[in-house]
């Protein structure tokens, strides 16, 4: 069978001649070098291109700006996790006294942004809830939330923890956030659901509740 499909195949070309024949192959072989390029691009600018793309969605179905009580509910896939929506809603205020978020996990690349925020003054202090696995699984990471609290004042608690909960407040603007959300701070390709609720009285609720967590980690 694999002998007539190649027969069947080369028959395609029967009515062209030696040059034309060539010519379509040459072309072909370009258009395969050229998907080839374009996959090793995508990988390389992997990071980049679903920061772009996660903005791009959520300022097409977000205000930067929730008016007080409202709630904005989400389904998304591929680009968007938690820290997408913390950049897209520091865009609508001149910075955030209190970030806090509850993760399961966290990549490096996130904890460098959220660094830079501390740095700028966009965030004035950073609180990080994270799983009983961060520690083991994610060493590197890990190191750095340590470093960040030694130089920001950040915390960190590790525990049992699944809860995918992100809290952003600027007291001078009496502005709340809590976002509500399926997603990590990972980026990952699966379809995820997030609200967005204006309240200060939910985010007060919250902050009591991780505040009054000790972390199963000696460390922190």
């Amino acid at each position: 069978m694999l002998a007539d499909a190649r027969s069947e195949a080369g028959d395609l070309f029967a009515g062209f001649d030696a040059a034309q024949v060539a010519a379509i192959r040459d072309g072909m072989a370009r258009a395969a070098q050229q998907r080839v390029q374009s996959r090793a691009c995508r990988a390389a600018h992997r990071h980049h291109m679903r920061r772009a793309n996660a903005e791009a969605v959520l300022a097409d179905l977000l205000p930067t700006r929730v008016a007080d009580g409202d709630s904005w509910h989400v389904m998304s896939r591929g680009d968007v996790d938690a820290l997408s929506y913390v950049r897209h809603f520091l865009a609508g205020v001149s910075h955030v006294d209190l970030l806090v978020m509850s993760t399961w996990c966290i990549a490096r690349s996130d904890l460098d942004e959220i660094g830079g925020w501390l740095d700028s003054g966009r965030v004035e202090h950073f609180e990080l809830y994270a799983g009983e696995i961060f520690p083991s699984q994610y060493g590197d990471e890990y190191e750095l939330m340590l470093r960040m609290r030694e130089t920001y004042g950040c915390r960190m608690v590790i525990a049992r923890n699944h809860s995918k909960v992100t809290l952003m407040a600027n007291t001078a603007e009496a502005y709340s956030l809590v976002i509500e959300s399926s997603a990590n701070v990972n980026t990952n390709p699966r379809i995820e659901q997030s609200t967005v609720h204006a309240s200060a009285d939910l985010l007060a609720w919250y902050l009591e509740f991780f505040r009054g967590l000790r972390s199963i980690d000696k460390h922190s």
